[in-house]
């Protein structure tokens, strides 16, 4: 029984606290800042119905430093707190910024391409010539001149051999076709104009009555003689030069090889020769060469007793070194 009892007030009590609960709660709207209160709205008489002006007699005005008026029975959030215009909050120091730094661009070349997309102006290149060559050059620009005087009259030393033979009949038929051999000196090969002069020498077999069977007629002299010159210059420093001589030189012809005992041939002879020919020349860097025809006269002929003159033709080749 006294259970019952406990059981009872405590169901009595608990039913007591919940009614005044229930009396105590209210409920509240929630209104955004600014909104008008929805629970006032549009009723006569309520203080949402026209918002008062401020300076307007019977307005409410909000003062900077005062608290905000009080909030409308019908409840809602407050508004943001007043801010003091006469002492305003310090603002904070501004952060210094890191300091970048700007990539410089890549220098562009000046050429054509960017003078053309830029609009710059080129100056006009002046072209340099090579190093190692002269600057100096002549009215032939395919071959290459030298500083020095020899080289731009244009040189050359030759040596060479051909064959020979007499053009008297009378002389033929005791003599055979001989064996010649020259060296050359040879200046101006790039004028119209050049001078050469050379030692020339010649051999061949002798057969008559009174002589050994192994006889010999050699001659050797000198000679020298003026030249035409026509210089063609080819590319890659080609030269091909077509001339033309005539001279005057001196032989001395000997028999050798055999006692002479007939009184038809002296033992030696002093000639003076009047040589005169052409050839056609050919030079590339330092080599140099040429072929030639020469027919030359021949005065003071005393080396047959029985008549007879020396005159004699020669084809010859020779090959040497330009300056």
């Amino acid at each position: 029984m006294k259970r019952v009892c406990l059981i009872a007030a405590g169901v009595i009590a608990f039913g007591t606290t919940a009614a005044r609960a229930a009396d105590d709660v209210t409920e509240t709207t929630v209104i955004p800042p600014g909104a008008p209160d929805q629970t006032t709205t549009g009723v006569p008489g309520s203080p949402d119905t026209a918002t008062p002006s401020t300076g307007v007699p019977g307005s409410v005005e909000t003062v900077p430093g005062t608290n905000p008026p009080p909030l409308p029975s019908g409840g809602g959030t407050s508004p943001p707190p007043a801010v003091d215009v006469e002492n305003p909050p310090l603002k904070p120091p501004p952060v210094a910024q890191p300091v970048q730094r700007e990539a410089m661009p890549r220098p562009v070349p000046i050429n054509n391409n960017s003078a053309a997309i830029t609009g710059a102006v080129l100056e006009p290149s002046i072209p340099m010539p090579p190093l190692g060559v002269p600057s100096r050059t002549t009215s032939y620009d395919h071959y290459p001149v030298q500083g020095t005087w020899v080289g731009r009259l244009g040189a050359g030393l030759l040596v060479g051999g051909g064959v020979e033979d007499f053009t008297d009949s009378s002389v033929r038929s005791v003599t055979g076709v001989g064996g010649s051999w020259t060296a050359r000196a040879i200046a101006g090969t790039r004028q119209f104009v050049g001078v050469e002069a050379a030692y020339v020498g010649a051999a061949r077999g002798l057969d008559m009555l009174g002589v050994g069977s192994s006889a010999m007629l050699v001659a050797n002299g000198v000679e020298g003689a003026v030249r035409v010159n026509v210089p063609v210059l080819l590319p890659r420093t080609q030269l091909l030069e077509p001339f033309g001589f005539v001279g005057l030189g001196w032989s001395r012809y000997s028999v050798t090889n055999t006692n002479v005992t007939t009184a038809d041939i002296a033992r030696n002879d002093d000639i003076m020769a009047l040589p005169i020919g052409g050839g056609l020349e050919y030079a590339v860097g330092r080599f140099m060469a040429d072929a030639r025809f020469t027919y030359r006269s021949t005065y003071y002929n005393d080396l047959m007793r029985t008549g007879g003159n020396l005159n004699n033709w020669g084809v010859s080749g020779q090959v040497g070194f330009s300056f």
